[in-house]
């Protein structure tokens, strides 16, 4: 009686194995009704949870690998992408480069790496926006820029992302080298107006003489030529008629030995005026050359199709 039992037991295992091994081979993923339900999160517009979904599924390709793999880590970097979470997005979208290299050849293979690599330099460029750090020294734009196995078209754009990262740091110079230099080895990604406006840019760059704002803050004691210096020239007629008039109060006051009146009630004044007056000169030569440096780096960023 328990030897029967024991070959029902067995007899039924194999089959309970047969049965599930049949199944996953007639299944193409066997998670794939997980993947709907997280992109049917996504599209609903529920990224926190769509988010938690699309992980789950990725941590299940430990067990199985699934064919939606890439589409998980796009959608996962779109999600971050919308949070403005650009690091994520760009480590997230990096791994779905990796899963398609690594799946076997097919015709659309190449033209989806390079749309993918395409979305990385975005997400690296925008990590870097707002940083200190130069995009022209990431491992991955290095690599996109100068690997033979890159197409050009990854390439032109990887330069185009490194030079507006340098033109916002203000590596001018950098920039325009870095730029002479992919005109050179990709002239046919460059429209002929495209490249017009930006060299006509760099040249008024290279021309621009910015103000000095120490040399602005020692002007200030002439009442107003600080300002008139920086171009504010609004701000140099009123201190001009202010900081003059108190000065020349001063001035009459100390001549006519009316101390008393000086001390009391001019001195105060004349100097606070005076240090306000160095303060506004040297802050309207800085923005000055900020407008300025905006206003001939504007069609530069602009050409390169990457914005502030």
């Amino acid at each position: 009686m328990k030897k029967s039992i024991r070959i029902f037991a067995i007899t039924l295992f194999f089959l309970f194995f047969v049965n599930g091994f049949l199944n996953a081979q007639n299944q193409t993923d066997p998670y794939e009704s997980l993947y709907n339900y997280a992109q049917t999160l996504y599209e609903a517009g529920a990224l926190e949870e769509a988010e938690t979904e699309f992980k789950r599924y990725i941590f299940m390709q430990n067990y199985y690998q699934g064919e939606f793999l890439p589409q998980c880590f796009c959608t996962l970097a779109a999600i971050y992408e919308k949070e403005e979470r650009w690091t994520l997005a760009a480590q997230t979208i990096q791994k779905a480069i990796i899963t398609v290299e690594e799946e076997n050849e097919d015709i659309n293979r190449q033209e989806l790496t390079t749309s993918l690599r395409l979305l990385h330099i975005k997400y690296l460029y925008k990590s870097y926006m707002n940083s200190k750090q130069y995009l022209s020294d990431d491992l991955f734009i290095f690599s996109y820029m100068n690997l033979p196995q890159i197409n050009d078209k990854v390439k032109v754009c990887a330069y185009s992302a490194a030079i507006a990262n340098a033109v916002i740091n203000g590596r001018i110079e950098y920039a325009q080298k870095t730029y002479e230099k992919a005109i050179e080895l990709f002239p046919q990604g460059w429209k002929e107006e495209q490249v017009q406006t930006m060299s006509l840019s760099f040249q008024k760059l290279a021309a621009f003489k910015p103000k000095n704002q120490k040399l602005a803050g020692y002007l200030s004691f002439i009442p107003g030529l600080g300002q008139l210096y920086a171009a504010n020239y609004k701000d140099a007629l009123n201190a001009f008629l202010l900081n003059g008039s108190i000065i020349a109060v001063s001035v009459y006051s100390i001549c006519t030995f009316d101390f008393w009146t000086f001390s009391l009630l001019e001195f105060d004044p004349l100097i606070r005026f005076m240090k306000g007056n160095i303060y506004n000169a040297q802050k309207d030569a800085y923005q000055y050359n900020l407008k300025k440096q905006n206003e001939l780096t504007a069609p530069i960023l602009q050409g390169l199709d990457f914005a502030r």
